[in-house]
């Protein structure tokens, strides 16, 4: 099979290490296993480090003018300008275009029309309101034109979470073609702990937080949650995976609450380390603070599970069908800096329920959020849209 996978967006570097670029590599890196042939093209392709495909010359990109309403326009020439390089690249036809939704862009619609090829889109989240809420932004209402129009093409739209299904079926006008994609794990990377392996009653328990650090990740309930919890059993330790604009206020807010010297941030961490670190650690925590509309599928969970870490979550959106209180995971309602406390000292304190909920969380990471199992779904639905055309054509 051949297929060619376009991710337009200028804000997600191919070699980065957050999240998005993760996803991206691990996406491709899956198919190449699987005996695709993947063709990449990317706004910022990067080093191609990691990635064996095939990648697509990006075009010259012009800098960002500071003016929105051009930097909008610029991004829709450059989706455009990605769409001939890509021609210029591919040799001879492809089975699929499957294209990571970015906010200007049409690039795979494009394509897919061009190469007649299945058209299968991939949502992360919702842009335009993200982009709305968080940066500002210009042309709203031909940013919700565009991703309407790629929304309703696709012959397929794959998401990662059942709010992002339910806003492409409105988009869309019915279910059909909508399909939950939650975000999965690559097992291989997450060596499964040994039974027996709690750490001393007296050692220092390590709590790790992975990801990007920003307010809608629960920062400062993190911190707080954090120190209240190590003024009551002070073997706890806090390790900080990743880098963002909320950590000066993190570390500012650590000083204050007297635990600078038991918080570790890595900042920015190669994703190859990832799993060695959370290895060094016995629980994981993602603190999300209320939102309105919960539409994450978090690659840390994921993570957390894999690495048979006790997992300490917040009750939201698809987490609450995902983890089972007590069974795999402590779970806590946002923003409940007590109850985010409570279960860090317990779990502190209670090696055998550590291992206990490590070890759940590891069998359901196997049997619910396997890379290759969620790339084997793909697959069938690509290899169910070439059939469906080839019918079509007869």
């Amino acid at each position: 099979m051949r297929l060619v996978y376009v991710c337009a967006d200028r804000g997600i570097p191919l070699d980065g290490s957050k999240g998005a670029s993760v996803h991206v590599r691990q996406t491709v890196g899956a198919l190449r296993r699987a005996g695709v042939d993947v063709t990449v093209a990317a706004a910022r392709p990067g080093s191609g480090a990691g990635l064996d495909a095939q990648l697509v010359p990006p075009p010259p990109r012009r800098r960002r003018s500071g003016h929105a309403v051009d930097d909008a326009l610029a991004e829709i020439a450059a989706a455009r300008a990605l769409v001939d390089r890509t021609l210029e690249t591919v040799d001879g036809p492809v089975d699929a275009v499957y294209e990571r939704l970015s906010l200007w862009s049409l690039a795979g619609v494009a394509l897919a029309e061009r190469l007649d090829a299945p058209y299968v889109l991939e949502i992360n989240a919702p842009l335009v309101e993200e982009a709305s809420r968080w940066r500002g932004l210009a042309l709203t209402g031909l940013a919700r034109e565009i991703e309407a129009t790629v929304v309703r093409s696709a012959d397929a739209v794959v998401c990662v979470s059942s709010p992002l299904c339910r806003r492409a079926e409105r988009i869309r006008g019915g279910a059909a073609g909508v399909h939950l994609f939650t975000n999965p794990v690559d097992l291989k990377r997450f060596a499964a702990r040994p039974a027996g392996n709690e750490t001393a009653a007296d050692a220092p328990a390590t709590v790790a937080f992975v990801g990007s650090l920003k307010p809608w990740h629960g920062t400062d309930d993190l911190v707080v949650a954090f120190a209240r919890a190590w003024a009551r059993q002070p073997r706890l330790r806090l390790l900080v995976i990743g880098d963002g604009p909320e950590r000066e206020g993190m570390e500012r807010l650590a000083a204050r609450h007297g635990v600078a010297e038991v918080v570790e941030f890595t900042g920015p961490v190669p994703h190859d380390e990832v799993a060695r670190r959370l290895a060094a650690a016995e629980i994981g925590i993602a603190p999300y603070p209320p939102l309105e509309d919960f539409y994450f599928s978090p690659m840390k969970l994921a993570e957390y599970c894999a690495a048979g870490l006790a997992v300490v979550a917040t009750s939201a959106g698809d987490l609450d069908g995902l983890l089972e209180h007590g069974t795999t995971a402590l779970r806590v309602a946002p923003g409940d800096r007590t109850g985010l406390a409570d279960a860090l000292v317990r779990l502190a304190e209670d090696a055998p329920l550590r291992a206990r909920l490590g070890a759940a969380a590891r069998s359901l990471a196997e049997s619910r959020l396997s890379l290759d199992a969620e790339t084997s779904r793909l697959l069938a639905l690509v290899e169910s849209l070439r059939g469906r055309r080839a019918a079509g054509a007869c």
